[in-house]
């Protein structure tokens, strides 16, 4: 994995977006650009979805890196969904995809797998995955889903900063439990094209402050 992406990364500083992340807001895609705190919150939920809007989140902001073989610190340890030998990588082009993500006129990725994706979300199939958006040798950023029933933890980390010594508090991987769109969302995306597909991604999970608190429920 490490062995495949260093070569991409060659002058990236890429804007600081994950799905569904909010902390600040730039034109159709939310971002997490806010000073990052660790805090993991433990309030006790019903189980409704809608019992969760004025919650806070439970999250954690921590150092290191967003990797399949490195433990996160939210996580149910799901099974890697619709596997490949890497995270599934999504080919963005367009004038504006620099500082927002969900602005690309083109994309190219593995379709299948991408539809896989987009199912497993629909069906709410438990497991996780990683996708990385890239445009030319530059990778964009690290995102990851893990699916937790009607909930996800989502993840991101900024692609930039293994080139980075010491890493700064905007480089730290953010984890955060939310709450996935509707299953006919993802319905509407399954069999579309590359950029449909990249867009129901992105665009996972219901907007702030729709949220879950915690403790997380695991699937058994």
């Amino acid at each position: 994995m490490r062995a495949w992406l260093p070569p991409l990364l060659l002058l990236a500083c890429a804007p600081e977006l994950a799905p569904g992340d909010t902390d600040s807001q730039t034109t159709g895609t939310s971002t997490g650009t806010g000073e990052p705190t660790t805090s993991t919150t433990t309030a006790p939920t019903t189980g409704a979805v809608d019992m969760m809007i004025e919650a806070a989140c439970l999250e954690d902001i921590h150092p290191g890196d967003l990797w399949p073989e490195i433990e996160p610190a939210v996580t149910c340890g799901g099974l890697e969904l619709c596997p490949g030998d890497d995270p599934i990588v999504f080919e963005l082009d367009g004038p504006g995809i620099w500082d927002d993500l969900s602005t690309p006129t083109s994309v190219e990725t593995d379709l299948e797998r991408a539809r896989c994706l987009a199912t497993a979300l629909r069906d709410r199939t438990p497991g996780q995955f990683m996708f990385l958006p890239v445009r030319g040798r530059e990778v964009l950023h690290l995102f990851g889903l893990e699916i937790v029933g009607e909930l996800v933890v989502i993840r991101s980390e900024r692609a930039s900063c293994e080139l980075i010594y010491p890493e700064p508090k905007s480089c730290h991987v953010k984890e955060r439990l939310r709450v996935l769109r509707p299953p006919e969302y993802f319905a509407d995306c399954v069999d579309g094209d590359a950029l449909a597909l990249w867009r129901c991604l992105l665009d996972a999970v219901e907007p702030e402050p729709a949220c879950a608190p915690g403790p997380l429920s695991c699937p058994t």
